[in-house]
């Protein structure tokens, strides 16, 4: 009668006989990179076990899909791996997106649709999805936010010739704006700042002032709106009574918002 395995228990298993788990986070791998670990990994072995569940067919990869990837590469024939066979499915996706955020593994687009997949699984808001990685609110609702991107746009920034300092200003401009400020971005080697110049000057341009209204009230409605990425119209009468509007395109637009105006929901 065989023994039954603990969960949690390292065992060397075949590489052969593992396979990636559908809801892995994570689908680019840099070549270069995978290629120093496996010269690593020759030379000194695998350090840190992978993380498996038991399947009919195998075992399915849970965490460590660089490590196995560059173990091949490496000629090895077995791979240290954790089992962890007590884990449900949305278990094992927390799991390893997770580790691939502590590890910083992720591209941007990778780390924000995995973060919107967390939401969905367990119904979180984005203060309770940063509770369950160890992270900020603001962390959570600024990656969310790339999901506006245009696809064009993301591929970019998943290919890193944007930078997510640049690709978080991006996600604040209408759809049918960012590719040509991506190609800006590109051509003239913008700095973030940069661009948020550019986008401030376009949109100063666009602005159709309400005739009569103070030269001092149309400046702060421009400084909102560069500030909050959103349009914003300011009005007030001669006692001082007035009414400020922030208009939002989405409800993760108005995460931003609310973020940058430094709201925290309880």
């Amino acid at each position: 009668m065989s023994r039954k395995r603990a969960p949690g228990e390292i065992r060397d298993i075949p590489i052969d006989l593992i396979r990636p788990g559908s809801q892995q986070a994570r689908r680019h791998f840099d070549a270069d990179a995978l290629r120093e670990l496996a010269g690593s990994i020759k030379e000194s072995g695998v350090v840190q076990p992978i993380v498996l569940r038991t399947r009919v067919w195998g075992y399915e990869l849970l965490a460590g899909e660089r490590r196995w990837r560059a173990a091949q590469q490496a000629g090895l024939h077995e791979i240290p791996a954790l089992i962890r066979d007590d884990l449900s499915d949305s278990e094992a996706f927390v799991l390893g997106l997770i580790e691939n955020l502590q590890r910083e593994s992720l591209t941007p687009m990778e780390t924000a649709a995995g973060l919107k997949r967390l939401g969905e699984l367990f119904s979180l808001k984005h203060s309770e999805i940063g509770e369950r990685i160890g992270k900020s609110r603001e962390y959570v609702t600024n990656y969310l936010r790339l999901l506006n991107l245009a696809p064009e746009v993301a591929a970019l920034v998943n290919e890193g010739h944007i930078l997510l300092g640049h690709a978080k200003v991006l996600a604040g401009v209408p759809v049918a704006d960012q590719v040509r400020y991506a190609d800006e971005i590109i051509r003239h080697k913008l700095t973030v700042r940069g661009l948020e110049q550019r986008i401030a000057a376009a949109r100063d341009k666009l602005v159709v002032f309400r005739p009569g209204k103070p030269s001092d009230w149309q400046r702060l409605e421009r400084e909102l709106a560069d500030h909050l990425a959103c349009p914003v119209t300011v009005s007030a009468d001669k006692a001082g009574k007035g009414e400020l509007r922030v208009k939002f395109h989405s409800l993760d637009e108005l995460d931003g918002v609310l973020a940058k105006i430094g709201y925290v929901a309880k």
